[in-house]
């Protein structure tokens, strides 16, 4: 498992990627969207790049973290203040994170991990259940 500092160079770079050419990452096998929250015990403003779904017009993310033993950071930052700023396709949106429970929980995570496996593989390397969340605010990408 990489150290904090490396999952944080390797995001900065991914970052300068995908702001240099329109949302698009050349390396990454599936989409992603820049995601800023808001630190919850800091109160700094953290961006991070996070693979999304989409579910009809509902855009999501999973709190995978590579299958790592623990949730991300952006996801106790967005369930302390869910408030966020999403980059998706060259545009930026304000919306608000709502966290899924249940039955539209395991549909949502069924449906990204049926399109990238790797989420599939994560979860089951884990014992922690991946939090998915919806940006409400933020249209599906056409």
């Amino acid at each position: 498992m990489p150290t904090d500092e490396e999952f944080l160079a390797y995001n900065q770079g991914i970052i300068r990627e995908f702001r240099e050419n329109g949302g698009v990452v050349a390396q990454l096998p599936f989409p992603i969207m820049l995601l800023t929250t808001t630190g919850a015990r800091t109160g700094r403003r953290t961006t991070t790049p996070v693979g999304f779904g989409v579910d009809g017009a509902r855009v999501y993310v999973v709190g995978s973290k590579g299958g790592g033993p623990s949730h991300p950071s952006w996801f106790y930052n967005l369930r302390a203040n869910p408030s966020v700023t999403v980059e998706l396709a060259g545009e930026s949106y304000q919306a608000r994170a709502v966290i899924t429970e249940g039955a539209d929980r395991d549909r949502l995570y069924g449906l990204i991990a049926a399109q990238v496996p790797a989420f599939g593989e994560y979860e089951m390397a884990t014992d922690r259940t991946f939090p998915v969340v919806v940006l409400e605010g933020v249209p599906a990408p056409a």
